[in-house]
C-alpha cells in the first residue's frame, strides 16, 4: 500500500458524489426552554465521512511526519492561516505540509461546523488529496 492511499483512494468517490453533505437546520422546534432548537449541523455524505476517519488513520500511520501539531507545521511552511493555505502553490508543498493542511480542515470541522464541507465544495481538499497522490507516485 502506498503511504497516503487511505486518503487518496477516496478521490474518485468524492469526485463522483453529487453532494458532499447538506446542512440540517431545525425548523420543527420553537426554540423555547420547553421546545429547544437543535443546533444546525452538516450531514456528510458517505465518502466525506470516510475521509474524516481515513485522515486520522493516515496521520497515525505516518508518525514520522509529525503533523499532529498541524498549526505549528503550517506556520513553519509559511501558511499561518486558511487564506494563505488556499493561496499556496500546492505543487511546491511536501507531504508533511500537504497532510497538515488536510488535517487542519478535518480537525477544524470539529470546532467550526461545515468547515470540511466548504473545503470539499471549493475544491481545495481534492487538490490537496491529489497532491498526496502525486507524492506517492514519485
Amino acid at each position: 500500500m502506498k503511504r497516503f492511499e487511505k486518503i487518496t483512494r477516496l478521490i474518485p468517490l468524492l469526485e463522483a458524489e453529487e453532494s458532499h453533505g447538506k446542512w440540517f437546520v431545525d425548523n420543527r422546534h420553537e426554540g423555547t426552554l420547553e421546545d429547544p432548537f437543535i443546533a444546525p449541523y452538516v450531514e456528510y455524505g458517505k465518502a466525506a465521512n470516510e475521509l474524516i476517519f481515513m485522515v486520522h488513520e493516515c496521520v497515525d500511520d505516518n508518525e514520522d511526519l509529525a503533523v499532529r501539531n498541524y498549526r505549528e507545521v503550517l506556520e513553519s511552511c509559511g501558511l499561518p492561516d486558511e487564506e494563505s493555505m488556499l493561496a499556496a502553490d500546492v505543487a511546491k508543498c511536501d507531504a508533511r505540509c500537504t497532510l497538515a493542511m488536510i488535517l487542519y480542515v478535518v480537525r477544524g470541522d470539529r470546532f467550526c461546523e461545515g468547515f470540511l464541507l466548504r473545503h470539499l465544495e471549493n475544491g481545495s481538499m481534492l487538490k490537496w488529496m491529489k497532491r498526496l497522490e502525486e507524492i506517492d507516485g514519485e
